[in-house]
């Protein structure tokens, strides 16, 4: 079975605030993909402080009274949401990421999805958001409130510069791959319009406008045109690689739409991803390949922070989370 479908899906929620979209997400995935589905309302725990704060109750007494209370909300709704679609539930009161990690390592889920911790995606930054790009093992689907309708633009974002050392290019290879095989299942999912997104520099933009070097224009257009060239070969060899794997005339049915950008990619892959009214952007959200558990990259995180869209965080093969995942599973 290729990469993509999705076997074993855990479905987060950080609150009991209209989660149904959420849900109802989760379970058209699952449905689609007949994939075992897991409702999970991770919760942070109280702080050491509580006890001061709540002194008609004991911290302790509070902790359990809050996960008791949980556990009946989550167990109710789950008994309506399951009319549709068949599902287990979970609560933990913690270290919210920490958690889901835990519980994605020990129980083999495939795809995390939850909504956004927060309409103002200048908050994301710090949040168990982007912890979970950074540092879970598998797929992470982030959405956000309000656009839980069909997709009608799927964006894969890849990166096709393979300039570095020769260990990290075979592992990039199969991210790009990884990131065709994921993007074109969801738009297939969702009867949508698979975009494929490579934005490429010659010259770094500070070096060119801090004036550090001087540039021959027409050496540089050479050079754009030679780097545009190697790109589009590559990206033809993957969906050469990708035709391969789906069924005949699966490819010829999506018919991908390329977009080879020249500029500043911290800027324009968002930029171009919002030109194309992207509903959905599947990204590879790791930096140097070559090194397990290494965190996210700056471009990586400076794009996702300026995307309204869904986004889809890939891992590379080999991936290992740099979170301990010995000190609790989450049962």
């Amino acid at each position: 079975m290729m990469k993509g479908h999705f076997k074993n899906i855990l479905c987060v929620l950080n609150d009991t605030h209209k989660q149904d979209e959420v849900v109802a997400q989760a379970i058209h995935i699952a449905k689609n993909h007949q994939a075992e589905l897991t409702i999970m309302l991770a919760l942070e725990a109280l702080p050491p402080n509580a006890n001061m704060i709540m002194q008609s109750f004991s911290y302790l007494e509070s902790s359990n009274t809050m996960g008791a209370a949980a556990n009946d909300w989550l167990q109710d709704q789950i008994a309506g949401w399951s009319r549709q679609y068949p599902m287990s539930g979970v609560v933990c009161v913690g270290h919210s990421f920490v958690d889901i990690i835990s519980k994605v390592v020990n129980d083999e889920h495939d795809l995390v999805i939850k909504l956004s911790e927060s309409a103002f995606v200048e908050r994301l930054f710090n949040s168990d958001d982007m912890h979970l790009f950074r540092k879970c093992p598998c797929p992470v689907w982030v959405i956000h409130r309000g656009q839980t309708d069909q997709y009608k633009n799927v964006v894969a974002a890849i990166d096709l510069n393979y300039h570095y050392p020769a260990h990290e290019v075979s592992v990039r290879k199969k991210l790009n791959l990884d990131i065709l095989r994921y993007s074109a299942q969801i738009a297939l999912l969702e009867f949508a319009q698979l975009h494929i997104v490579h934005v490429f520099d010659a010259v770094p933009e500070n070096i060119l406008r801090d004036g550090f070097i001087s540039v021959d224009e027409d050496a540089m257009e050479r050079d754009l045109a030679k780097i545009h060239l190697e790109r589009e070969n590559e990206l033809e060899r993957l969906l050469f690689e990708l035709q391969k794997e789906l069924k005949p005339g699966v490819l010829e049915y999506l018919q991908p739409h390329a977009h080879l950008v020249h500029g500043y990619p911290r800027r324009e892959i968002s930029a171009t991803a919002k030109s194309l009214g992207a509903d959905a952007i599947v990204m590879g959200t790791i930096s140097r390949l070559g090194v397990p558990g290494f965190i996210m990259g700056g471009t990586a995180e400076e794009t996702i922070q300026h995307l309204k869209c869904a986004v889809i965080g890939i891992k590379p093969e080999g991936f290992i989370t740099p979170v301990n995942t010995k000190k609790k599973a989450v049962k």
